[in-house]
């Protein structure tokens, strides 16, 4: 009997502890064949083994030796036996327990195990990648039949050789595409089970005459529970418990003997793919099962009798969403360091609820670089192309009516923005139709809303072009601190999908109007930064609106009448105007040359007339149902920028870092745009930061992380490190880490995985930060070389 090593499994190492343990028999009320078997115990450290000791340098190598002595004579006895003629009795039991073997949970528990401050990922050489969570498959072979011959030593073969006891594992994405997420250091050599799927267990090299059995346990089967069972070279399972399982396989011969058993570990994952890769059918199963969550209320309706406690509707996911992002203090998902880890949770509360209702589904992810690449455009490219997207489609979710922008067809159309009225289970402050809208959008319309790339007749695609191959890689490439990579992440590698969609509408006459001020260019510019003054005006309490609007007042009256506006500023007069002027992004720069009249009117057309957001680009963009595929794409940006290493600084501060630089400019690297703390982007906050305190119907939020099934008590940094993808910590993994639509426009992501992108140029380099007392505006390049070319200009004009 061989002493049984402990293996390194998926990140972790057997308790050393549990060295000694005894070798049993395999249970007969499992059904196996075993007997008894004497119970032996080593005294021998496997873990030190792992390091590359010998077993004399432990403290039980005398016994070790002693014992492999021992066997090693008593084989030469057995061979000389059966040289000159004799048998051995038939084998009819295996003598090794394939459920003996000890358990560590691979997956963080978040209850139990100790979360490493961030810094702490660090990876700074190549030793402590080496540490970093790596797993070996699990697999013992019980002792063969006597009529089997093994391989001997060298390579050099005695009789027959007999094919290694091994099996395969697949289902049909993984026979089109090959195995998924194999650049995920803990599944290399692991064989990945998707859940609720059909996978087929096929053996490698079947012997005829002999038949094989399946079972597969939750776990080790020494502790785990019996899941299913299989017969035949080739099987047929389901497995429904997430993380690690052993699988069993047994090999019997015609009189139902044991002569071999194989235990392998397996690991079960969700797989999130891009949404084209998706089978039409299960396309289908995943529109329809993420329908029921608009369709299916819970106040009020039965949708937790119908899909159990997990289940939550879009009206409370929405609801956290808009709660995050409409504040009149900040937005506490948004413009800073806390985007990438509140975006993952709210994406992951709405996959669990998904799974409720279909537990074989997980989120796909939209690759939306693909619209604007060489391969993907089809040769349709130009002005728009991107909004031609196949996701907006009527069968997928729905089209934008061309008049108003409101989707009336498909599964999603005519989706009602919810109304806020008396005793909803969650308090917020609505817009002044009482709708979930944000509080600076006077928008009317009853439906959801798409502006698909308008925005005030301006050229949207010069301004916020549609994220390209070269933004994803010098997003995914050219940062190695997480504080660079989110601040740069929100805007030009993400912002512009949220602007295509959503679009602003209803203000082609407020720029006209401008326009006869100040020229149609400097109007066309103030009209790309439509959907950022407002809202800025509503955060620094100049805009804002009284009372409630009924739905028969247009924008137009509710705006000109002074019931929305920047209450208490006299806008026909005096100076009142230098306040508001002096606190909007950019607009000294643009029309400062202009004299007070024009300023006064200026301001007074951006406070009183219409400028309406598109759902996807307002506080309660989480009503539209192409949201949740959208942010997926960003979170596997960032695994791969941590599994590649190129982020080495995880550090995560809790306060704005003021600098002094050698010309005496003070700037602050801050934690958000708020120039005031911003609960949700220090990383000790704790999301969902309160927000959810005065909820009265039970929602909760699933962060997706083991042990931590309901609700978060983990801070932002804690968190950042649940989803690092070095670790084995949440349900899912993604298909892959290849862009190869993006090598026909000279963008090979796999120089990363060499270094070759350490040598490449991105398209900004340095840590973002912010002028000390200036209007802080979000950081899409563009903006900032308008601003910079405005300064040339006057510079040049000076000294002319």
């Amino acid at each position: 009997m061989s002493p049984q090593y402990a293996r390194r499994k998926y990140g972790s190492v057997e308790d050393p502890t549990k060295s000694r343990r005894a070798v049993s028999p395999t249970p007969t009320a499992r059904g196996d064949d075993a007997g008894a078997a004497e119970r032996v115990s080593f005294d021998f450290d496997p873990t030190r083994a792992l390091r590359g000791e010998s077993p004399d340098d432990q403290g039980g190598g005398k016994r070790w030796f002693t014992l492999t002595v021992v066997g090693v004579l008593a084989v030469g006895v057995m061979m000389a036996l059966t040289h000159a003629g004799y048998r051995l009795p038939k084998v009819t039991r295996t003598t090794t327990d394939v459920g003996s073997q000890g358990h560590t949970p691979s997956l963080i528990r978040a209850d139990e195990a100790k979360i490493l401050p961030s810094e702490d990922l660090a990876v700074e050489d190549d030793e402590k990648k080496q540490q970093v969570a790596r797993p070996f498959p699990i697999a013992d072979v019980s002792p063969r039949a006597e009529d089997e011959t093994r391989p001997a030593e060298d390579g050099q073969l005695s009789g027959e050789e007999i094919p290694r006891l091994s099996f395969e594992a697949t289902n049909f994405y993984q026979l089109r595409d090959g195995k998924p997420a194999q650049d995920y250091p803990w599944l290399k050599d692991v064989k990945l089970i998707e859940p609720h799927r059909e996978t087929t267990f096929t053996v490698s090299s079947p012997r005829d005459g002999f038949d094989y059995r399946w079972r597969v346990f939750a776990g080790s089967p020494a502790e785990g529970e019996l899941c299913t069972e299989a017969t035949g070279p080739e099987g047929t399972v389901v497995l429904t418990t997430l993380d690690e399982n052993a699988v069993v396989l047994e090999e019997v011969d015609a009189d139902g003997t044991v002569v071999r058993r194989l235990q392998e570990m397996v690991m079960v994952k969700y797989v999130r793919r891009e949404i084209r890769t998706l089978t039409d059918d299960e396309r289908e199963e995943l529109f329809d099962a993420m329908f029921t969550l608009w369709s299916v209320r819970v106040d009020g309706g039965n949708g937790k009798e119908l899909y159990g406690d997990d289940y939550a509707d879009i009206f409370a996911i929405n609801r956290l969403h808009y709660k995050g992002a409409s504040p009149k203090q900040c937005d506490h998902f948004h413009d800073g360091l806390g985007f990438l880890t509140s975006h993952i949770v709210i994406t992951n509360t709405f996959e669990a609820s998904l799974q409720a209702v279909n537990p074989k589904l997980t989120l796909p992810y939209w690759d939306f670089t693909i619209e604007t690449s060489t391969a993907g455009t089809k040769g349709d490219g130009g002005y728009q192309s991107q909004t031609k997207s196949d996701l907006f489609q009527e069968s997928w979710f729905g089209t934008a009516d061309p008049t108003d922008g409101q989707v009336k067809d498909g599964r999603w159309a005519y989706t009602e923005i919810p109304k806020m009225k008396v005793n909803d289970p969650g308090a917020v402050e609505p817009d002044v139709y009482s709708k979930l809208r944000a509080p600076w959008n006077v928008n009317d319309r009853p439906y959801l809303t798409r502006g698909m790339g308008k925005m005030c007749d301006a050229k949207v695609d010069e301004w916020y072009p549609w994220p390209t191959c070269e933004t994803h890689y010098d997003l995914a490439t050219g940062y190695s601190d997480f504080y660079s990579w989110v601040w740069y992440s929100l805007y030009d590698p993400h912002g512009p999908v949220h602007i295509w969609i959503g679009g602003v509408l209803d203000c082609e006459k407020t720029f006209g109007a401008i326009a006869e001020l100040v020229g149609p260019s400097i109007a066309e510019d103030l009209a790309l930064y439509s959907f950022i003054h407002r809202k800025n005006l509503f955060r620094d309490g100049i805009f804002s609106c009284v009372g409630s609007a009924t739905v028969v007042q247009a924008p137009a009256e509710v705006l000109s009448s002074g019931q929305c506006g920047c209450q208490g500023y006299d806008l026909t007069q005096g100076d009142d105007y230098e306040s508001i002027y002096y606190n909007m992004v950019d607009l000294d720069d643009l029309i400062g040359d202009f004299d007070a009249d024009v300023k006064r009117q200026v301001v007074a057309a951006l406070c009183t007339t219409t400028m309406n957001d598109g759902d996807h680009l307002q506080a309660s963009s989480s009503l539209d149902p192409s949201f949740y595929a959208t942010h997926p794409t960003m979170e596997r940006l960032w695994m791969y920028a941590v599994l590649t290493g190129q982020i080495t600084d995880f550090t995560w501060p809790d306060d704005d870092v003021t600098i002094t630089k050698p010309d005496g400019t003070v700037e602050v690297e801050s934690l958000s745009l708020s120039e005031d703390a911003c609960q949700g982007h220090g990383g000790s906050d704790v999301f969902p930061f309160g927000l959810l305190d005065s909820d009265t119907d039970g929602f909760e939020v699933k962060t997706g992380v083991k042990g931590m099934e309901n609700g978060n008590t983990l801070t932002n940094r804690e968190l950042l490190q649940a989803f690092d993808a070095r670790s084995n910590s949440v349900s899912y993994v993604y298909d892959t880490f290849k862009w190869t639509h993006c090598e026909a426009d000279g963008f090979d992501f796999d120089d990363a995985w060499n270094g070759a992108a350490q040598a490449r140029p991105t398209s900004s380099s340095r840590r973002p930060s912010f002028k000390q007392g200036a209007p802080r505006a979000p950081m899409y390049n563009i903006l900032e070389e308008k601003r910079a070319a405005r300064a040339a200009k006057k510079a040049a004009n000076l000294i002319n």
